[in-house]
């Protein structure tokens, strides 16, 4: 049987006229209620890059290196940017279309393409140092670990390769569900092991060394008789913290897993696209309706739940201090408590005119430095921003 591929946005993102017909059913998105804000989003600093997706669901996120952050769009444009002051440091034209978000380190960079190339970039020379062809398309970041490069592939392989060469060293493969997400899980690699969610509902365990499997447990059983109410895809962020996992599907359940042992330590219904967020005691996650949940780390009891930006197709959270950070598909940015959930600052990033909502929409997630916000607009502008008090705000 053919494969099906259907978009990314399937059901909660409503991209149903891009598989057939003209008719948005989607839900409408929640109008921003007002609250009294605790603190100022203050922008540092834009730059406009080459980073544009435009209406493409390309999850094409940034990398931070130390006081630099690199960024690409799908036409194959690299730019390194300062991240004190959003100065382009410089640029490399790839002459190609990019298929996920950058990879590598601060001596390697790496890119991936719509043709299923794999290409490394060396940093301190802005040149191409190898490519090759991957089995097919990869939309996760390649990870490096130790002398190794770990890639995912569209068709269900994982793969280990050799960092100098780009050599496949080992490869993995499990079968595929007729139905799955456009997208591959980003995967979590350590010194010795690679942690992967799958199609079908899975969480798999990879040695580094030779792609073994250590352990392979269910995280979610497909349900129902039609192919989209069977769909149980892991295909956001995992997380590990110490020797626990946590993960969450589309469709499934929310869990923490044992490592070492690879036992289910908790489980929970909950369904989610982009995945998991987690500290010393919370779990975060935002669900297929962009409802914002915390949940206990230790038992995965309800915390506290904010639902007043449903289906905004919100990103996943991310820490930032005592808060958490998401953007929106209108192009806000959204900051929280991660206390009780509360509103505590918001910025519409690119302007709130209705004809700037696709432009300036917030696909992917913030990445954040000790001190700064920094966040990606669909048409390829890079903002920076800082959290203070609303006294000292300028």
């Amino acid at each position: 049987m053919m494969r099906i591929r259907c978009c990314f946005l399937l059901c909660s993102f409503a991209l149903l006229s891009a598989c057939g017909g003209d008719d948005d059913n989607s839900e409408p998105p929640a109008v921003l209620t007002d609250f009294k804000p605790e603190k100022v989003l203050q922008e540092q600093w834009a730059l406009r890059t080459h980073g544009a997706i435009e209406q493409q669901f390309l999850f094409i996120e940034p990398l931070l290196l130390d006081d630099k952050v690199v960024t690409a769009g799908r036409d194959g444009i690299v730019t390194i940017v300062d991240l004190k002051d959003g100065v382009q440091l410089s640029e490399v034209d790839l002459d190609t279309t990019l298929s996920s978000g950058v990879g590598g380190n601060g001596s390697l960079l790496l890119f991936t393409t719509k043709e299923g190339e794999l290409i490394a970039v060396e940093t301190a020379l802005n040149s191409v140092k190898w490519k090759i062809d991957a089995p097919s398309e990869i939309l996760s970041p390649p990870v490096i670990v130790g002398d190794s490069i770990i890639i995912r592939t569209v068709d269900g392989q994982i793969l280990g390769l050799a960092q100098d060469s780009g050599k496949t060293r080992w490869s993995y493969q499990q079968s595929k569900p007729a139905l799955t997400l456009r997208g591959s899980g980003p995967l979590v690699a350590t010194r010795d092991r690679v942690y992967a969610g799958m199609s079908n509902g899975r969480l798999v365990a990879l040695s580094l060394d030779n792609g073994e499997v250590i352990w392979d447990v269910t995280l979610s059983t497909p349900q129902g008789h039609s192919e989209i109410q069977r769909l149980v895809d892991v295909d956001g962020r995992l997380d590990l913290y110490g020797y626990v996992l946590y993960a969450a599907g589309y469709q499934g359940r929310i869990a923490a897993i044992d490592v070492q042992k690879g036992q289910l330590l908790w489980a929970r219904d909950f369904s989610t696209y982009s995945g998991v967020t987690v500290d010393s005691k919370v779990i975060y996650s935002a669900d297929e309706r962009s409802h914002i949940w915390a949940m206990d780390r230790y038992s995965g009891a309800t915390l506290w739940k904010q639902d007043k930006l449903q289906a905004r197709k919100v990103t996943r959270p991310v820490l930032f201090g005592d808060y958490l950070v998401l953007g929106d598909a209108e192009g806000y940015l959204h900051v929280i408590s991660k206390s009780d959930g509360r509103f505590v600052a918001r910025i519409s990033v690119g302007g709130e005119e209705d004809a700037y909502i696709i432009e300036n929409g917030i696909l992917v997630p913030p990445v954040v430095t000790e001190d700064a916000i920094i966040v990606t607009t669909r048409d390829g502008m890079l903002y920076s921003y800082t959290l203070d008090d609303l006294a000292v705000a300028k």
